[in-house]
């Protein structure tokens, strides 16, 4: 068991079980499933705010360096004393839980307090895909403990899945917004032509990018100087290699995998 059964916890008893319960998660150890909802409250400010501000404070035992870690991307002090508050009402409410019982005003304010984290944090720092995707699956859980948690604690799941789809649909534009002013991309249009979407590429490396950049004005040169020249440009039509073999596969791979990832979350954007 994870709990501890002294009088301190670090912040409150629902904090406290949350970070051991990650901190087993992390470590690919067993975790008890009944903090399962605190286990993802914690992740997700892990994600936010980085497992160093959300673990180091909890391993020196200091509860004011978690709280200002919070605040860190201008989260309001009243919301930040409001989640913790929360948070330990949602342990007593599952210490004498009863099946009669829901806790639907409790998991939905954390998890509104959360959605107004990930938001504050975006404005300062952008997620990643992968972020954004495991996101998904905390605040809209199709399958696992998770899901059977929140379908038993809560009466209105579907109030934080509507509230996260539409801060999702921020996050995306917001990324889209990046890519229209990120200097070192070509046209949209030009990338198309080559069978490649923008947003793969621009989810490489900057070096990766003047690469395949480079691959590509060398071939519309070429097609300038020689009009006479009709070419049918399909996919695969230009070698993007870099002269090291290995490397030039990490490369094919990293777009494959990346492309997949776009389709997937967009795929989930479109089907709600």
């Amino acid at each position: 068991m994870v709990t501890k059964y002294v009088d301190k916890y670090f912040i409150n008893p629902a904090i406290e079980n949350g970070i051991q319960s990650y901190i087993l998660y992390t470590e690919g150890k067993t975790y008890p499933p009944l903090f399962t909802f605190e286990m993802n409250v914690i992740k997700v400010l892990t994600i936010i705010y980085g497992e160093k501000s959300i673990l180091l404070p909890y391993k020196i035992d200091n509860e004011k360096a978690f709280e200002c870690n919070l605040l860190m991307y201008d989260l309001k002090e009243n919301d930040m004393k409001n989640f913790i508050k929360y948070m330990n009402e949602y342990y007593a409410f599952m210490k004498n839980y009863k099946s009669e019982k829901k806790a639907t005003g409790l998991t939905t304010e954390i998890e509104k307090i959360l959605l107004e984290m990930i938001i504050k944090r975006s404005k300062r720092k952008e997620f990643t895909q992968k972020e954004i995707s495991e996101f998904d699956r905390i605040f809209n859980p199709i399958e696992g403990n998770l899901k059977k948690i929140k379908s038993l604690v809560s009466a209105n799941n579907g109030l934080i899945v509507r509230a996260w789809e539409n801060n999702k649909l921020e996050l995306s534009n917001t990324q889209l917004r990046m890519i229209a002013v990120n200097p070192n991309l070509l046209d949209s249009n030009l990338y198309s032509k080559y069978g490649y979407n923008i947003k793969t590429i621009a989810s490489l490396s900057e070096e990766e990018i003047e690469k395949i950049n480079h691959v590509i004005t060398i071939e519309e040169n070429r097609i300038n100087i020689e009009p006479e020249h009709k070419t049918i440009f399909k996919r695969g039509k230009i070698v993007f290699t870099t002269g090291n073999g290995f490397v030039d596969k990490l490369m094919l791979l990293s777009i494959i995998a990346t492309e997949l990832m776009i389709g997937v979350i967009i795929a989930s954007i479109i089907g709600g």
